[in-house]
């Protein structure tokens, strides 16, 4: 096994082969690997795809299957679990089987970290999802920036000359002057306990707009940011007083606080808004990101970008070519700011990477853009299949299938009183297909996954996935079929173009073996790994070498 030379492992989140072709014309280097990466199967959401990504296991492992899952422990058919939150611990990610083999890690965001697990191995880690303190929001003339957690509450005016909002008695004493289109950090003070305002980035961020003609302030919310390993104390000093934006402004677009979406007449400020608000997002993470490569001393480097997942969610729509909201200047200056953030991102981290260094860049998933939103609970209410109590909860007592309210595809079937009633699976499938409007071409299909047993003989081993462009929403009030308002999703697995990822490897190194195609998620740790071989210094470990 040769010695280790360096891996930087960079997640980009959401961003797919097709997007990814898109772009690459605008951006200014070359990438001499970029292949197709296949979905994660049955649900392609981030939790599940991270965790298979980062352990080598599918889903059939590690049980994941969404951002939200069935919760069994509830002892209530209909409740659900967040994913970042049930995930198997004592399962070994590649930092654990790093550090089992004597390697030094850094970590950039990364969800699954365990930081006790590392113990020396950790030089650093940065851990930004920690409990939301503030969400981001939109203040107008009069309003105030108020976040009682923090301490913080400022008047928010207009300048007498119209050229900026201020914001009034921040805690670092007097008014700050936020010009239109610009972007301040407001420090925090000194005095708030870790625990509130975190260990480093103690600062809120906010922009000055114009929506709709008018004055505003959007406030970028705030969340804390800790840092652990051996090198804690030098990331603390390093952007203590830049905020870091955590919290998703992509709410504020979909809300409508931004102004009138483009494809509703408005004239693209407000997807112009959203980049603006965004760009805080990409620096706060580059700039983590590019701290953890300044630093060096690992031999696995792991990094976590969010950004064109947010955008893809909100703006994919107009990048579909065949779209016409894809003919709206605004689709220009959505592919323009994106290749920039990715060239800022690939180039920075590459020059500051040692001789020998192996980069490689990959989404978790792709995404689709929508055209529809399908509500599978009001077919199956029609049907007679799903009755409701109360407020219209779904009644579990008297149902014969529902689609979760997790959203993360599984489809909850109840085989005795189906048997009893004589309604089968495919009868469930039919009675969608025969719902969809004639302008959403395709049919759904069921994929099959992980068991859910819920008791109360729920069980299905079924995932939902709809026509190409649809996505699933809980509701059995809303209409069956409506036109979609967000502008991409991912749930359940396709072979759909759109929603394949992308693993991009700008320079391989030499020697190492050329990618095939169809990759998939679980192929990259062992693969990866193998190639990083062992540090040095290390004696062979069993679990190092677990997946050689």
């Amino acid at each position: 096994m040769t010695p280790a030379k360096g891996l930087f492992w960079l997640l980009v989140d959401g961003l797919s082969h097709a997007l990814w072709q898109q772009l690459a014309p605008l951006l200014p280097l070359g990438v001499d690997c970029a292949l197709p990466l296949e979905p994660l199967s049955p649900n392609c959401q981030t939790p599940p795809s991270l965790f298979s990504i980062w352990s080598g296991l599918d889903t059939s492992a590690h049980g994941l299957t969404g951002y939200e899952i069935p919760d069994p422990e509830a002892g209530d058919p209909l409740a659900v679990a967040d994913a970042f939150g049930r995930w198997p611990r004592a399962t070994p990610m590649v930092w654990d089987r790093w550090a089992a083999a004597g390697g030094h890690i850094r970590t950039s965001a990364v969800p699954f970290v365990q930081p006790s697990r590392l113990a020396g191995a950790l030089l650093s880690h940065t851990e930004v999802y920690a409990r939301p303190v503030g969400p981001p929001a939109v203040l107008a003339p009069g309003d105030a920036l108020s976040v009682p957690a923090l301490q913080l509450r400022c008047a928010v005016s207009v300048s007498p000359d119209k050229s900026a909002m201020v914001l009034h008695d921040v805690p670092t004493g007097g008014d700050l002057r936020v010009p239109f289109g610009g972007t301040c950090h407001v420090a925090l003070s000194p005095a708030l306990p870790t625990a509130l305002a975190g260990d480093t980035n103690r600062a809120v961020a906010v922009h000055a707009a114009h929506v709709g003609g008018e004055p505003r302030l959007c406030f970028l919310g705030f969340q804390p940011v800790f840092v652990h390993g051996r090198d804690a104390a030098l990331r603390r000093l390093a952007l203590r007083h830049r905020a870091c934006s955590v919290g998703n402004p992509a709410k504020l677009h979909a809300s409508g606080a931004l102004g009138r979406h483009a494809d509703q007449g408005g004239d693209g400020s407000a997807e112009l808004l959203l980049l603006d608000l965004l760009e805080v997002m990409h620096r706060s993470f580059l700039d983590d990101i590019l701290w953890s490569l300044r630093a060096g001393g690992a031999e696995l480097t792991v990094g976590y970008y969010p950004v064109i997942d947010l955008v893809s969610h909100q703006l994919l729509r107009h990048l579909e070519p065949a779209s016409i909201a894809s003919q709206h200047a605004v689709a220009s200056a959505i592919r323009a700011r994106l290749a920039r953030w990715l060239f800022e991102l690939f180039d920075g981290c590459q020059a500051l990477l040692a001789p020998g260094c192996r980069f490689i860049a990959h989404s978790d998933h792709g995404m689709q853009p929508l055209s529809h939103d399908l509500a599978p609970n009001r077919c199956f209410a029609a049907q007679g299949w799903l009755m409701t109590i109360g407020a219209g909860q779904i009644d579990t007592e008297r149902s014969l299938a529902f689609y979760h309210p997790a959203e993360n595809g599984w489809l909850a079937l109840h085989p005795a009183r189906m048997a009893a009633a004589g309604v089968t699976t495919q009868a469930i499938v039919d009675a969608l297909d025969g719902a969809l409007p004639p302008e959403l071409p395709g049919a759904f299909r069921l994929i099959e996954g992980p068991v859910v047993d819920l008791g109360g003989g729920w069980t299905s081993p079924w995932y939902l996935q709809p026509p190409t462009c649809a996505r699933l929403l809980k509701s059995p009030h809303l209409p069956f079929a409506v036109e979609s308002r967000k502008g991409g999703d991912h749930t359940c697995w396709s072979d759909a173009p759109w929603l394949k990822g992308v693993f991009l490897e700008p320079t391989p190194q030499p020697g190492t073996p050329p990618w095939q195609a169809p990759l998939t998620l679980v192929q990259l740790a062992p693969a990866l790994m193998a190639e990083l071989g062992r540090p040095a210094h290390a004696a062979p470990s069993r679990e190092a070498h677990a997946w050689h």
